[in-house]
């Protein structure tokens, strides 16, 4: 398939269960041979899409995501306020290691001469962490960026660091791409393009929860403020030298928020699907 234009750089916008639709693009690439990048950025839930599609392993992260939602393990309101969080990434790894592993080697092995950043945040200073995974290490760093306050179990410790989901420090690290030379830009994004987004009530809570924590508590104030910049950034299609296109939900997605069933996750990602097409179809 011969594309009027390369990109160099793929961006994977997190949204927890929203990556259904970022699972249906990225497997509908796979199947056609669409794997031109160099630069790959995951974020939150979108590094286990990348790392499926890394591995060649289709249909992976929906598989997994519609077991999760229906077992009645991973999400339980009733524990938002313990260790595991209201999604217990604890049950969703030791799922993934005992009946759909994931093959780390093999992505490992496909990234190999490309970059591979997983953005995880310092629970320290509330900067974000671009980490280049390796075969001993991948995991580790996916679950770190993927925990959240409540949501999730609150930090995972890597390498004598604690960290936490890369979503509140830079949930679409166009800066950082660009920074590292990017040039041509596919985002893929789990909300609308344009969509911005306001403080909520779990952001407040947040500050409150982390009030001995400036830098933590600057992240809650100020984040949605933050996110919405970048949106508007990613409007104008490019700057300068650099170009940057994105595939979006066209409306919210089904998948978006905790009451959601394996129903809304098909729908999600077979719209992945489609709009995976549609723009490849564009591209020609």
């Amino acid at each position: 398939m011969r594309s009027k234009r390369t990109f160099d750089t793929l961006i994977l916008e997190g949204g927890s269960l929203r990556c259904a639709f970022t699972a249906g693009v990225l497997d509908t690439f796979a199947v056609v041979g669409y794997n031109r990048f160099q630069h790959y950025y995951a974020v939150s839930a979108g590094t286990m899409a990348l790392t499926s599609f890394l591995s060649g392993q289709r249909k992976h992260f929906i598989d997994v995501a519609c077991h999760m939602v229906e077992d009645g393990e991973f999400i339980r309101f009733s524990s938002a306020f313990r260790e595991e969080g209201l999604m217990n990434l604890a049950h969703l790894f030791d799922h993934v290691r005992r009946n759909r592993p994931l093959d780390i080697e093999g992505a490992a092995a496909a990234a190999s001469g490309k970059e591979v950043r997983m953005v995880t945040t310092d629970f320290d200073t509330g900067k974000p962490l671009y980490l280049e995974p390796n075969a001993d290490n991948w995991l580790r760093i996916m679950w770190a960026s993927s925990t959240l306050p409540m949501v999730t179990r609150g930090r995972i410790k890597v390498e004598d660091r604690w960290m936490f989901d890369g979503g509140i420090s830079d949930a679409l690290p166009l800066q950082a791409a660009l920074d590292r030379g990017s040039r041509n830009i596919l985002v893929i994004r789990t909300r609308p393009s344009g969509a911005h987004i306001e403080k909520g009530w779990m952001d407040t809570f947040a500050t409150y929860w982390y009030r001995e924590n400036p830098a933590i508590v600057a992240l809650y104030n100020e984040g949605h403020t933050a996110y919405n910049k970048i949106v508007d950034r990613l409007a104008s299609g490019g700057e300068g030298r650099a170009q940057w296109t994105e595939i979006a939900p066209l409306t919210p997605l089904r998948s978006d928020g905790y009451r959601v069933n394996a129903g809304y996750l098909l729908q999600d990602y077979h719209l992945g699907m489609a709009s995976a097409l549609d723009w490849l179809d564009s591209t020609q």
